[in-house]
């Protein structure tokens, strides 16, 4: 079912559940049970003494002021992150757009966080970054009147409830420490769980040598199965990805034994050469008829035995140069054809300018996905490696963006959950290891999302406040006339502005 109606059927269901709950009594605009807007607040007052106890050290001052420092960074770096991220959808088509699904945060419903996985990450994410606010409340010698949960279709939130009176009558820094202790903690957490995931990664180790496969099509699909390890093909060796990509295969179309680990050694009869994976439309390959599960046997007079000579053949050629092309199709007999090139460069340019290269320009491109014996394969030494440390042989801060992106993007790359398929490239020192590093990989990552997000300067994020109380020092320190006022407007521009981005990674790539 398609996002947007997901997302709006469950939004509808819970807003007649709450108005009907909300007739009868049950929920009220104060109470135990309490209407948020749309949401139900479920309010107790267990635990407060333990927090005011705890909360009297005088370590939270210096937590305080350490989170309010990192707070206003992380949130400098997060609006920058959202700006680029609105120019970045409209390079792509509206059939990647994300869907409006993905912006909920619901184990279960995102298509991106898994239930189990995901509900201990939010656990552990909202308790510590409610904590932190009480603990900073109560060393402040404000009053917590409620500690409790926040309900929106599933609980959204726990939150500990100030006297809030108090709190905007407090001093401004005061008022600071307690905005910005909730959000610091899910980012400290995030890093302490980050170092745990790498750690635990660490321990595992390749269960043979060989190359593992990372996805399969064509005829070969139905014998070979992603999370094999290929071993041997035509009696070479193949220790690594180049080996897989420059082996000397036989002429395409031609059989070929390769022996593979599936728990152990075995051997199977496969067709050689470069099948088509994929045609795009409106490009060379589609028009001139070439579709998916046909095998190249020639480019512009070279015959094509391996991927290496694949790349070389078209990296020889030029946009606009129409070339022969003979292929085998799914009965393995040649179809001759003449082929007009496009522009390489052009086309990333138009679909995935990130890695689109200069050297690109002018080159031939047909418009295809394609790989040898319809297999993308990966080396489990570079997974391990990437896995545990993708900030390794990077440096200044173009490579920590690209690392952090890395370890964010793993569940859109369906490397996080660790796919079970995969898990027997490895060899592990105990039972339940993947549920192990699977459990602090999703308490660093929703820990990380959380931090971040409430860390945009919109109002009624803890950002907004942070924002709206570092405005108003400023304009006091210029003597503006009426400060908060003027911080308040600034403010409201500001989550107008953050909501009218967030939307348009929705809309843009769509309009």
């Amino acid at each position: 079912m398609d996002g947007w109606l997901i997302a709006l059927i469950l939004t509808v269901i819970w807003l007649i559940l709450v108005y009907f709950l909300y007739k009868k009594g049950y929920v009220k605009k104060e109470g135990n049970i309490a209407l948020f807007g749309p949401a139900i607040m479920l309010k107790t007052a267990r635990g407060k003494k333990y927090i005011e106890k705890v909360g009297r050290h005088r370590i939270w001052e210096a937590y305080g002021y350490m989170g309010i420092a990192l707070s206003f960074l992380v949130m400098i770096l997060v609006f920058a992150m959202l700006l680029w991220q609105a120019y970045m959808v409209t390079t792509i088509p509206a059939s990647k757009a994300p869907s409006p699904v993905e912006a909920l945060g619901i184990p279960g419903i995102n298509p991106i966080i898994p239930i189990w996985y995901g509900i201990l990450g939010l656990a552990v994410a909202i308790v510590f970054h409610e904590l932190s606010h009480g603990l900073l409340t109560a060393f402040h010698r404000m009053k917590i009147i409620s500690l409790g949960i926040l309900l929106f279709i599933v609980p959204i939130g726990a939150f500990v409830e100030p006297d809030e009176d108090q709190l905007m009558e407090a001093e401004r820094i005061k008022r600071m420490h307690v905005f910005a202790a909730g959000p610091t903690t899910n980012i400290v957490l995030a890093v302490i769980f980050l170092i745990l995931f790498s750690v635990t990664i660490g321990a595992a180790s390749p269960a043979h040598p060989g190359v593992y496969v990372a996805g399969v099509g064509g005829v070969n699909g139905e014998k070979i199965k992603i999370g094999d390890i290929i071993a041997e093909i035509n009696g070479t060796e193949i220790k690594s990805v180049e080996d897989f990509e420059k082996i000397n295969a036989p002429l395409p179309g031609e059989n070929t034994i390769v022996k593979y680990y599936r728990g152990s050694l075995k051997q199977v009869e496969l067709i050689s050469g470069i099948f088509v994976l994929s045609v795009m439309k409106g490009y060379p390959a589609y028009d001139a008829g070439i579709r998916p599960g046909w095998i190249f046997y020639s480019i512009n007079g070279t015959i094509i035995r391996n991927y290496a000579d694949f790349l070389s053949a078209l990296n020889e050629t030029r946009a606009g140069e129409r070339i022969p092309v003979v292929m085998l199709n799914t009965t393995l007999q040649k179809v001759y054809l003449n082929v007009t090139l496009a522009d390489k460069y052009e086309y990333y340019e138009k679909y995935q300018p990130q890695i689109n290269r200069d050297y690109f320009k002018g080159k031939g491109f047909l418009g295809v996905g394609a790989s040898f014996m319809g297999m993308n394969v990966g080396d489990p030494n570079l997974l391990k490696q990437t896995l545990a440390n993708p900030y390794e042989g990077k440096s200044g801060f173009e490579g920590f963006f690209q690392g952090s992106m890395y370890l964010i993007a793993l569940p859109f790359m369906g490397l996080m959950p660790f796919p079970a398929e995969y898990e027997n490239i490895f060899s592990v020192p105990f039972a339940g290891f993947w549920i192990l590093v699977n459990s602090f990989y999703w308490i660093f990552w929703l820990n990380l999302m959380l931090g971040l997000t409430n860390l945009l300067p919109a109002v009624p994020l803890d950002g907004g406040y942070l924002f709206k109380d570092l405005l108003t020092g400023i304009a006091k320190k210029m003597k503006a006339k009426k400060p908060e006022e003027l911080a308040s407007n600034i403010t409201t521009f500001m989550s107008i502005l953050i909501l009218v981005l967030i939307v348009w990674q929705f809309v843009g790539p769509r309009i």
